[in-house]
């Protein structure tokens, strides 16, 4: 388990010693968890831009709703899941599972919804059931995997940014109509059309669509350059093994649900995506879950996975703040 510090906001700013990620426990007499998020909004907001990741323990969260209600004193912006590529269901207005993958299965550390052209700047977790071993929600700092990233690999990320390729196959991964959140292909079209996503459909009747991206973002707040893309978290190779190895035997490689090149369309060799693993996973930090915390991270700077698990597992997730309501977000030049 990480190191954590417990931490009672006052009025004026606290000492902090640096944590990863922060924890806020409730003082003697605290109001309820939404009332104390509503007057401590400012102080809190800067520690998770700061840190990447707060958790907030000791509160008396039960519900969705209440989960629902904290967030949206830092952000009323809370979004909609689209443009998916995890399934999900919702479980109260816009508060979701945080997956309904398989619960024997590694979850690759990921920010979430980099892909796109409008991810959520907040996505936040409620522990309403602890699961029974395992399951934690590992995370880790992009400025921190950045620095650890070998100066060619960025280099050629810098020069040819990110080709994200999918294919929608039935039966295999998610599919277009709960990708898009429609059962029109037409709609799909314009979706794609309005945001920089190459498509089409093939002689088998699959969509097929392709994202040209950039690997890096700065932060809206503090201008950093971040390691802020779905790299690792879309290729093929981050399946397990065996299930890469059936998907490639039924479909071909070219047809696989995802995966990710240089923006060329240059493969990652096995020293680049060692070199990416590597990066992760020294600065993967985990936590258990206790019931009722609420982890808010910046989707920017932390990114986030999840552990396989047994038992129940209910974590549910909401997502705030789109980035375009900031600001435009930097696009890779073809």
């Amino acid at each position: 388990m990480s190191q954590t510090t417990s931490l009672a906001l006052q009025s004026d700013k606290p000492d902090i010693v640096p944590s990863f990620p922060v924890v806020i426990n409730p003082e003697p007499g605290a109001p309820d968890a939404v009332a104390y998020v509503r007057n401590h909004k400012d102080r809190i907001e800067e520690l998770v831009t700061e840190h990447g990741a707060v958790l907030l323990r000791g509160f008396d969260v039960r519900e969705p709703g209440q989960f629902f209600d904290i967030i949206s004193q830092i952000s009323t912006e809370i979004l909609n899941y689209s443009e998916r590529s995890s399934p999900r269901h919702a479980v109260s207005d816009r508060v979701y599972t945080s997956t309904d993958h398989p619960p024997d299965q590694n979850i690759e550390l990921h920010a979430e919804q980099s892909y796109t052209l409008n991810w959520p700047c907040f996505i936040c977790f409620f522990c309403h059931t602890r699961p029974g071993t395992g399951g934690n929600t590992p995370i880790a700092d992009n400025r921190r995997i950045l620095s650890r990233l070998p100066k060619s690999l960025v280099e050629r990320f810098e020069a040819h940014g990110i080709l994200y390729q999918r294919t929608y196959t039935p039966g295999l991964g998610v599919s277009w109509q709960t990708a898009f959140q429609t059962e029109e292909p037409a709609q799909v079209e314009a979706f794609c059309k309005e945001r920089d996503i190459d498509f089409h459909w093939d002689a088998e009747g699959r969509l097929k669509t392709k994202q040209y991206r950039s690997a890096f973002q700065h932060h809206p707040v503090t201008q950093e350059k971040l390691w802020f893309n779905h790299a690792l978290f879309f290729h093929v190779t981050s399946l397990e093994p065996h299930i890469t190895e059936a998907l490639i035997e039924a479909v071909g490689y070219e047809n696989v649900p995802t995966n990710t090149f240089f923006g060329n369309g240059e493969p990652f060799s096995p020293e680049d995506l060692a070199a990416m693993r590597q990066a992760v996973a020294a600065e993967k930090r985990s936590f258990d879950w206790v019931k009722g915390d609420v982890l808010i991270l910046d989707n920017m700077i932390c990114q986030h996975g999840r552990d396989p698990f047994s038992g129940e597992r209910r974590i549910y997730t909401l997502m705030a703040r789109p980035y375009q309501s900031i600001r435009s977000p930097l696009t890779l030049r073809r």
